[in-house]
């Protein structure tokens, strides 16, 4: 971008201070300004709050001769400003935006005051779809491309920064959790019949919140962090990526928070002023409520239309069916007319398996139903059209193990250890579809869909194959309650759409690295392996088991929004800003702070919460205090 305006100018501290306003489409020399300028942060009553927005208000000089018409403007991403303190520390990088904009008719010069955004408050009304061509993302993505992909939303190019201490079970705690974890793209699509995408503030909130973090700007970057780590340690370790995701050539960077606080007269650095300071006490939570939204997949088989590249018979150097296992690939065909794939009839009394779906992770659930089914076509090899041909078939093979044991599904539905085969064996022309309503799955396990050649002669097309799972269940709670003395006050239900399961049948499904194993258990560095959003219930009760102290009032010098702040005369108690100003003309940071807690704590510490895990049959509630 080239730069139009600038202007720079001096606190009481003599602290020199500058802002730009740039411009893709200017072409010329910068012209030089008036102005002052103050960071704020958007408030908030919780420390835990996930998106943290922020933005720069800008009083500028006009006169006559420049008024500024020309920052009016039908898109809010047209000029940009870059907000630097003390020559080289940048603390803010936004949009203008092109409201509150005033010309005055009577005077010659006055003050028009400017707002400008991170470009957070967007993200509310921007789908989450692909930022250059609006695209729906497909398949899985990892929760730092979900992350990047969201910010890149925005059009500002950014680096983030990530420090999450959380880890799934077999993960180490060098690898960023972001990064190792991954998400069905699909998930973020709404639940309403048609298809309306989830807005990019929605999903942000979606991957960050489960794992109990935040995102902020902070030093003209995005930085993700979790509040409650910063009790024990001030310092944290990030991981470091450009905006696409990319890590840095230092891929880490460490990064102190601790400020202290507290009056001249005790020599602090900044201090109090103004005589404004009070400290208020925030009620305890008693009980709290997840409610998780499973988000039924209608078919967890990979690409079960069969798509595939190739033409005619193929060997297997150069045919290959997505997200399948090509196995005797001189049994495969494609043919244009014809959808799918085509599975060659050997006319021999012998079967070769030909296809193997990539296996798929299930669960028992005794109330549930599991249903197979496909459609199929049978073509004269010769002519390429729809026959009469009698018992012309291929057989189907749907296989549940668990290593130890192996069931196959029969055609009534039952799960025997004898190896079936599921054929159409009816006199048919053209299109055929089969499906077996089975009983619930008897045990946990993986299932793999084998198709195999079968009797008579020519080929059958398969142009689809469906594996459902019919559940009355929508979801799960997760309810956390204080057992001793609890507070008779309720946190809201928070509504969240992904967490740990080991089926594939729900696109909320969390998944390791590999993008196949779901997610089942985590950990914080300790002993304690549970799921991720019993973690995520538990973080929230000991940060709020108890009231809280609230600080307000007026500093004098600047505070980084992101950090944690000891108070003289306060001991053994933390607090991070929840509402936040800083005037830089003035040296004044009006702030209010909220305490944290420490929930990082033994497991002995977690007795005092009962948890419960229920199932969300459609009707959510928020829970009630038993104690």
């Amino acid at each position: 971008m080239a730069l139009k305006y600038w202007f720079e100018f001096t606190d009481v501290q003599t602290i020199t201070h500058k802002v730009e306003i740039y411009n893709d489409d200017f072409v010329g020399d910068s012209t030089q300004i008036y102005g002052s300028c103050a960071l704020t942060k958007a408030g908030t009553k919780d420390t835990l709050e996930s998106i943290r927005g922020g933005g720069l208000q800008i009083d500028l000089e006009a006169t006559t001769l420049l008024s500024f018409n020309d920052l009016y403007s039908e898109n809010e991403r047209e000029y940009s400003v870059k907000y630097t303190r003390n020559g080289t520390d940048l603390l803010f990088y936004g949009w203008v935006s092109p409201e509150g904009l005033i010309e005055s008719f009577v005077d010659d010069t006055w003050i028009i005051s400017l707002d400008c955004t991170d470009g957070l408050g967007f993200l509310t009304n921007l789908s989450y779809v692909e930022n250059a061509t609006g695209l729906q993302f497909v398949g899985k993505q990892s929760g730092l491309e979900i992350i990047t992909n969201c910010l890149k939303r925005t059009n500002l190019q950014q680096n983030i920064y990530s420090s999450i201490g959380i880890y799934y079970t077999g993960m180490t705690t060098t690898e960023n959790v972001l990064a190792n974890t991954h998400f069905n793209s699909n998930r973020f699509v709404k639940d309403d019949n048609a298809e309306t995408y989830m807005n990019c503030d929605e999903v942000l909130r979606s991957v960050i919140e489960i794992f109990g973090a935040c995102i902020t700007q902070y030093k003209g970057d995005w930085y993700i962090y979790k509040p409650n780590e910063l009790f024990d340690n001030s310092e944290l370790t990030f991981f470091a990526y450009d905006y696409a995701g990319v890590a840095l050539a230092t891929p880490t960077v460490t990064i102190d928070f601790a400020q202290g606080l507290g009056s001249q007269i005790n020599n602090f650095y900044p201090h109090h002023v103004n005589k404004n300071q009070q400290l208020t006490i925030d009620s305890a939570i008693g009980a709290y409520r997840i409610n998780y939204k499973y988000g039924k997949i209608e078919n967890i088989l990979d690409n079960s239309t069969l798509l595939n590249q190739g033409t005619g018979f193929q060997n297997p150097s150069n045919f290959d069916v997505y997200d399948w296992n090509v196995l005797a690939p001189l049994y495969i065909g494609f043919d244009s007319n014809n959808p799918g794939v085509g599975v060659a009839v050997s006319n021999s009394s012998s079967t070769v398996i030909v296809l193997e779906s990539d296996p798929l992770n299930v669960t028992t659930t005794a109330d549930d139903t599991f249903s197979f089914s496909f459609t199929q076509k049978s073509v004269n090899q010769t002519a390429g059209v729809p026959i009469y041909l009698e018992n012309n078939r291929i057989g189907y093979r749907v296989k549940l193990t668990n290593g130890s044991e192996t069931l196959y599904l029969q055609s009534d539905g039952t799960w025997l250890a004898s190896v079936a085969s599921l054929e159409v064996g009816t006199t048919y022309i053209g299109f055929t579809n089969l499906t077996i309503n089975a009983n619930f799955i008897p045990f946990s396990g993986q299932i793999t869909v084998q198709m195999q050649d079968a009797l008579n002669s020519g080929f059958v097309y398969v142009s689809s194959i469906i594996i459902n799972l019919n559940t009355n269940k929508k979801g799960e709670n997760h309810t956390f309650q204080i057992t001793d003395k609890p507070s008779s006050k309720i946190k809201d239900v928070k509504t969240v759409f992904n967490g740990d399961d080991a089926s594939d049948f729900y696109i909320g499904t969390i998944y390791k690295s590999d993008e196949a194993t779901p997610t089942e258990t985590w950990n914080r560095s300790d002993s304690r392996q549970v799921a991720i959003l019993q973690i995520m219930g538990e973080e929230q009760m000991k940060m709020y088991g108890k009231p809280l102290r609230v600080f307000s009032g007026d500093v004098y010098g600047y505070i980084d929004y992101l950090s944690v702040i000891a108070i003289d005369g306060i001991s053994n108690t933390l607090f991070m800003p929840i509402e936040y100003e800083y005037n830089a003309q003035t040296n004044i940071t009006k702030l209010k702070l909220k305490q944290i807690l420490n929930n990082l704590l033994p497991d002995s510490t977690y007795l005092g919460i009962d948890y419960q895990l229920t199932y969300d049959y459609g009707n959510v509630v928020e829970p009630t205090i038993v104690g």
